[in-house]
């Protein structure tokens, strides 16, 4: 697959965290993450989501490329998981589905720093596409941080 920065990007061999409190919708999302080559954990809430990143900031083996993950849970919604995500060490991108049709809830997302926003129920050429932009995107972050890190 050919991505905006001229690079061929597989969707294949991507770890993805995938998070959905709805059973139905994360099995569907997980089958059609699978059906890509992706290998994928699930998690159903943000508080679930805020542990395994904690677990994966200090165990590289399990490190992951992207996160997909539903706005609205019951604990916490991407939204305030995203609001503390850039002050951490690390960056992992962040692909948003949701079944809300709110411009400011997507909004919302962008300006903390989410990849993309897909509205469900998510076509699988459109979640590949928006997996394979975040993969771009969480590489040049990580060059950059890699970068500033060597500077200072």
């Amino acid at each position: 697959m050919e991505s905006a920065t001229g690079s061929d990007v597989p969707s294949r061999n991507l770890r993805v965290l995938l998070v959905e409190d709805d059973e139905h919708q994360r099995n569907l999302l997980a089958w059609m993450l699978r059906s890509e080559g992706c290998s994928v954990v699930e998690a159903t809430s943000g508080v679930q989501l805020l542990e395994w990143i904690g677990v994966v900031t200090s165990s590289p083996q399990r490190m992951i490329d992207v996160v997909v993950s539903d706005i609205m849970m019951p604990d916490l919604t991407s939204i305030e998981v995203l609001s503390g995500w850039r002050f951490g060490r690390w960056f992992v991108p962040l692909v948003v589905v949701t079944a809300h049709d709110d411009p400011s809830l997507w909004a919302d997302a962008y300006a903390l720093g989410a990849t993309a926003v897909l509205q469900k129920p998510v076509q699988a050429t459109d979640l590949r596409d928006a997996i394979d932009r975040a993969v771009v995107q969480g590489r040049v972050e990580a060059g950059l941080r890699r970068r500033d890190t060597v500077q200072n």
